[in-house]
């Protein structure tokens, strides 16, 4: 029921607040061409008003260092003009030269456009004062996905009261439509790390990333607009050794694909994938009684990731280890949709292998200006089963400050499982939520019903056979005013019985943190966790020195309690360094003493060291030293190389000892690419 009520009850909420007027620019049409040059001399910058007024996200006041943003475009390029105002240019921090990845310690300018201007997805690109780029795409959820790139351009200049960046990004890797008269929607936001201040163009305090409070950026006469079908085919050549007590070496190769269908639908084609330079995993020494979730690196899964989002994780992209043929289609539609089709033949591991082929779609239907269903369907048939599941999930708004979360789920299959017994079975997944978010608040009111049987093969659901409510607060707020500039505090609470009415998990957790003026930050926390049959708790507190400066900072952490009755202290000291400008470092060291309730103690730690070093704008080494107590150990190295245009090198050496082997497995792999464009 709850379902068709949120469904049948439309509302078309866009910026309700008829006193609050978004901002909104002209872009300026043009046929001149723009040289990269970082520096704004193209007469069509001087044409064109900037966006500018950008308020201060801690003093709801105009940011004292302002900033100006331009706009023009030809038949083929959207042009980005931006001027950072900056009178202490001495203090700008300036230090990722790696393209996409996120700007951790930088300063950086960021700015999102809703080319559909549907208030359900955007683009953002990115850019710090040594024009590194960095580029990400988000859908409904609003969780951006940096595994989303594209072939842009840009360069940046550091003058002595501003630093400047133009960019020149091909209509061709956009979804829009070609027709004038076009508004788009618009934001920018820029981070000061001098101050510890971020500036925002379309300024929200309560949700500045959500498109539906974004500006506009009007007069997009795209109608004749060059149709490029971005054409990229990416062979490759790996080479790959294995040494474990001997030595074996195999070859191989393949191709990616991609294209445009339209301006605004895209699809790609893999063949023989090889994802070997990929980074390897962080290890982790946490005490936890589920699966641990794996962020996905590979770019062809991470492509569109954005749109299969939803509140329980029915597709999980690490589920698939090695296959030989996969196949995308993503894009938008008139009339507000937006979709996304997988077809992959080859391995799935959940819990065992499994081989076959899978097909998965996701299609999201706006309604109104905020609102959204979607319909979610996995099919895979593998030579021991099938597996089949369809869900309908969404987020309603009642009103600016009231919006409901629902999903439903179904899933049958028919499987031989690790027993050799088949599962033959149909479970469900129903889910609820009603969210009250206005500044500087934010409450959940939660309800899950997951059956006990519940666990799709491509899917991540950590906990099955659990009813019941859940609650979530957050009160946070940023100011100039006071002692602090960032206070948050929050609270959880979860009671989940099974189906014979036993509780089985039961929860309360509090959590505050505070960051004074002198940029130190505070946090405490309490965790009391009933797993059937255990009772967990524990006591956590941590510091952190020259918090906003990550290249400088230092944190320090304090925790004890008792896991499955194991009594434990835990010590976690991290320290990023910056010994030259082209040389971050991470050092981080975790020591665990633990208790048995027999007297038997233990000494657990993690030593990490992860190194950045970069030669030049097209050549870069990696170093990810990880090392425990029981002599597990991985050692990664990865020199990635751009010595020509468009042409990669990537040169690995890992060494890996897990915890059931004698000796440490070493591999050397280079992989040579070229795209064709």
């Amino acid at each position: 029921m709850l379902l068709f009520f949120i469904v049948l009850i439309h509302s078309a909420l866009g910026h309700d607040d008829p006193t609050i007027v978004p901002p909104s620019i002209f872009a300026v049409q043009t046929d001149q061409d723009i040289q990269l040059d970082g520096i704004l001399s193209e007469p069509f910058w001087q044409e064109s008003e900037p966006a500018t007024g950008f308020i201060d996200d801690r003093s709801k006041k105009p940011a004292v260092q302002q900033t100006k943003v331009y706009l023009a475009y030809t038949q083929t390029h959207l042009y980005i003009g931006i001027v950072c105002i900056d009178d202490q240019i001495d203090r700008l921090v300036a230090t990722e030269q790696r393209e996409d990845r996120f700007f951790r310690g930088d300063d950086y300018i960021e700015v999102l456009f809703d080319t559909q201007h549907s208030h359900s997805s955007r683009y953002s690109f990115f850019s710090n004062s040594l024009g590194t780029r960095v580029d990400a795409k988000a859908g409904p959820s609003g969780r951006a996905n940096f595994g989303w790139s594209a072939e842009w351009q840009q360069a940046a200049a550091v003058q002595d009261d501003r630093w400047t960046v133009e960019m020149k990004i091909p209509f061709g890797i956009l979804n829009y439509f070609q027709k004038d008269n076009q508004e788009w929607g618009l934001n920018i936001f820029r981070r000061r790390r001098a101050d510890d201040v971020l500036s925002i163009w379309s300024y929200n305090p309560t949700e500045p990333f959500e498109t539906f409070h974004f500006g506009h950026l009007s007069n997009m006469n795209l109608a004749d607009t060059i149709f490029d079908r971005n054409l990229e085919i990416t062979p490759y050549t790996s080479v790959e050794t294995d040494i474990n007590g001997k030595s074996e070496t195999s070859v191989q190769a393949g191709t990616d694909v991609s294209f445009r269908v339209t301006p605004s639908i895209s699809t790609a084609l893999t063949l023989n994938p090889d994802f070997g330079q990929v980074e390897a995993d962080a290890d982790t020494i946490e005490l936890r009684d589920t699966e641990r979730f794996l962020p996905e690196k590979r770019l062809f899964f991470r492509e569109g990731e954005e749109i299969f989002r939803m509140p329980n994780r029915l597709y999980y992209s690490r589920r698939f280890t090695d296959f030989d043929i996969g196949a995308r289609v993503t894009g938008d539609l008139p009339g507000g949709y937006s979709f996304s089709l997988l077809d992959i033949y080859g391995d799935v591991v959940h819990g065992e292998k499994f081989n076959g082929n899978s097909t998965l779609g996701r299609l999201v239907q706006r309604l109104g200006e905020k609102s959204n269903v979607n319909y979610y369907f996995s099919n895979s048939d593998f030579k021991t089963g099938h597996s089949r599941v369809f869900s309908i999930d969404g987020e309603h708004y009642f009103t600016d400050d009231w919006r409901a979360l629902y999903q439903t789920s179904y899933a049958n299959e028919d499987l031989e499982e690790y027993d050799e017994e088949r599962k033959n079975r149909s479970d469900y997944l129903g889910y609820g939520a009603l969210i009250y978010e206005t500044y500087p608040w934010e409450v959940r009111f939660e309800y899950r019903a997951i059956s006990e049987k519940f666990d799709p093969v491509l899917g991540f659901i950590p906990r099955r056979n659990i009813y019941g409510p859940s609650l979530w607060a957050r009160y946070n707020v940023n100011t100039d005013q006071t002692w602090y500039k960032r206070l948050r505090a929050t609270y959880e609470t979860q009671y989940f019985e099974n189906d014979d009415g036993r509780a089985v998990l039961r929860d309360q957790e509090a959590d505050l943190e505070l960051t004074l003026n002198n940029d130190v930050r505070l946090d405490l926390r309490y965790d009391d966790n009933y797993r059937d049959p255990y009772d967990n708790y524990r006591y956590s507190t941590g510091v952190i020195l020259d918090s906003s400066d990550y290249y400088h900072s230092t944190g320090f952490r304090w925790q004890f309690g008792r896991f499955e009755e194991t009594d434990y202290d835990e010590l976690m000291f991290t320290k990023n360094i910056l010994p030259q400008e082209n040389w971050p470092l991470t050092w981080e060291y975790t020591v665990r003493f633990e208790e048995e309730p027999d007297g038997t103690k233990e000494t657990v730690w993690l030593n990490r060291i992860i190194s950045n070093y970069y030669f030049n704008e097209d050549m870069w080494l990696k170093t990810s030293l990880q090392h425990r107590n029981d002599d597990i150990r991985n050692i990664s190295v990865i020199l990635g190389w751009e010595f020509i245009k468009d042409a990669h090198l990537y040169l690995v050496y890992n060494n890996v000892k897990e915890e059931d082997d004698l000796n440490a497995t070493e591999t050397f792999f280079m992989k040579v690419q070229y795209t064709f464009r």
